[in-house]
């Protein structure tokens, strides 16, 4: 069993979409012990299958909720669904609430199931990552790295 599997989820090629991959690159530097990171290029079921045999699992995606740029999200799944006021589903083809809810329903939720959102602004095809969300990733690091 993996003890904890950290999944970053974005479009690289989308602007602030890509905050999910980035916060998961900068996990897998640290080289943290009993951590997996692995990317997602998005949400779908597969992530259900991807995160079995995992014992704590953290999901990091760009999050819309009318929050400032950057801010940084985060929610313990384990008991709760995602609030209706967060939008995690940004270019991706399913809504990552569904994805999680459908786990629940079907009794393959991990033992504890984290996301992280980062405030994104901008999904324009060929844009960078805005410096208020690059901003906010480390944040988002450093909190996920606390929850380990």
């Amino acid at each position: 069993m993996t003890k904890t599997l950290v999944i970053g989820i974005g479009n690289a090629w989308r602007g602030d979409d890509a905050a999910g991959l980035l916060v998961a690159h900068a996990l897998r530097a640290r080289e943290l012990p009993d951590v997996t990171v692995v990317d997602a290029a998005g949400v779908d079921t597969d992530l259900i299958d991807l995160w079995q045999g995992a014992g704590r699992v953290v999901l990091v995606d760009a999050v819309v909720s009318g929050a400032a740029p950057g801010t940084m999200h985060c929610f313990d799944l384990s008991r709760d669904g995602l609030p209706e006021t967060h939008a995690f589903c940004s270019t991706h083809a399913l809504d990552l609430a569904a994805v999680v809810e459908l786990a629940r329903v079907l009794d393959r939720l991990p033992a504890e199931l984290w996301v992280f959102g980062v405030e994104a602004g901008d999904f324009t095809h060929g844009h960078a990552v805005g410096a208020a969300v690059l901003r906010g990733l480390n944040a988002c690091v450093e909190a996920i790295i606390t929850t380990l």
